[in-house]
């Protein structure tokens, strides 16, 4: 199992948001597909096999999202796998929507899997304001 480090609105894995693509590309790996997740995007992603990696227009690293046979941890605490009650000890801030849940202050978004509404399927790490 892969472990991932995350620091909301800083970094993950030690990746700054904001950084470059081309140097997202060489932390993250080579093994991934460029892909528009829907035909509505305003740039490409790099699809890997356990994360999606977003970009904004300007080819800045923006966002990440975690699924998948991972491990990520927050300020030492598992994260994801999970749920939304250990999720909400470490973002108290997080608020349901109708995809599952977000914590705008910390650009942190969580969807839940549709069999058990409380276990995380995917988990998103975004740049400041991602959720704005």
């Amino acid at each position: 199992m892969k472990i991932i480090e995350a620091k909301p609105l800083q970094e993950v894995n030690g990746v700054k948001f904001g950084c470059n693509r081309k140097a997202a590309r060489k932390a993250f790996g080579p093994k991934f597909k460029e892909v528009k997740k829907t035909v509505f995007s305003k740039s490409t992603m790099d699809a890997y096999d356990d994360y999606h990696v977003y970009y904004t227009p300007d080819g800045e690293f923006e966002a990440i999202e975690i699924f998948g046979d991972v491990t990520v941890i927050v300020n030492g605490k598992t994260v994801f796998p999970g749920n939304v009650r250990e999720l909400k000890d470490i973002f108290s801030e997080t608020q349901g929507d109708s995809d599952g849940w977000i914590d705008q202050n910390n650009s942190v978004g969580v969807t839940l899997s549709q069999d058990n509404g409380d276990v995380i399927e995917a988990i998103l790490f975004g740049c400041e304001n991602y959720y704005s």
